[in-house]
């Protein structure tokens, strides 16, 4: 795993007293340091101040996303990772986290299969199947593509999204269930 997918602990507005206290909280709740579906969504109602309603679908979404290493679990150090980052930094902090999820390479851009896949995860989020064949799905990825080629190379730089993205409150829904309410 690169440098930059390290959470931002300064950004975070957490002290590292009470990032130790979440931490051991957490790994008391896991399972010889891996967490559960079931795990995490009790974490998640006991910790964070999201929507009670809206944790199951939360966490179903972004299930995945916490597994950075992808071995096929989620273990206590990237879960707290993906929770700290999505229920307690300032906004731009979480949407530099969303970039950092879809450029795999870090080399600070989304590019060629990076676009892809994150418009196939995207259309899935959106209702589509995530094949292209959705045609309003479709449409909506186009348009949302569309804010950030501000050169002609297909290249989304991490400035650019941030930027975009911090501006426009429907793409902020679209990439993530977390932070349409901020």
């Amino acid at each position: 795993m690169g440098q930059s997918k390290k959470p931002q602990i300064n950004s975070i507005g957490m002290s590292k007293y009470e990032l130790d206290l979440w931490y051991k909280t957490i790994l008391e709740r896991s399972t010889k340091g891996k967490l559960s579906k079931k795990q995490m969504i009790s974490i998640y109602k006991d910790l964070s101040d999201l929507d009670a309603t809206r944790i199951s679908k939360v966490v179903d979404s972004l299930e995945k996303v916490f597994d950075e290493d992808h071995s096929g679990t989620v273990d206590v150090n990237e879960f707290l990772r993906g929770f700290i980052l999505t229920t307690k930094g300032d906004l731009e902090s979480k949407i530099e986290y969303t970039f950092r999820i879809y450029d795999e390479n870090d080399d600070n851009q989304i590019s060629g299969d990076e676009i892809k896949r994150m418009a196939n995860a995207i259309t899935r989020m959106l209702g589509g199947d995530g094949t292209g064949n959705d045609q309003e799905c479709f449409a909506i990825m186009y348009q949302f593509l569309r804010q950030f080629t501000s050169s002609e190379n297909g290249v989304i730089y991490k400035h650019d999204f941030i930027k975009t993205v911090m501006q426009n409150k429907q793409l902020l829904a679209i990439l993530s269930p977390f932070y349409g309410n901020d």
